[in-house]
């Protein structure tokens, strides 16, 4: 994903600077020929580096964040990356 998109995305309008640089970096590593897998992987990569750094995302700004990293995904990909994130959901409870 281009780190252009995310400055200009009204999604994320009102991220605090901090988690829009942890997203800057993570658009910046992310390849857009990157599997729904890899981006799974990329995505617990930055959620450990914000725990460390000591920033939360909520569930409302992490579903947006997917959202904002699918657009640039075909329809199958994005149907992958769906239910990858359901299976994380339900792993969750």
């Amino acid at each position: 994903m281009n780190p252009a998109d995310l400055l200009n995305n009204p999604q994320l309008q009102n991220i605090s600077p901090e988690k829009l640089a942890l997203l800057m970096n993570l658009a910046q590593n992310n390849s857009p020929k990157e599997t729904p897998q890899e981006m799974a992987e990329s995505l617990k990569n930055a959620s450990e580096t914000a725990q460390k750094q000591g920033i939360n995302f909520s569930s409302n700004e992490r579903e947006m964040i997917v959202e904002v990293l699918k657009q640039n995904m075909s329809p199958q990909e994005q149907k992958k990356v769906d239910l990858l994130m359901q299976m994380l959901k339900n792993m969750k409870r």
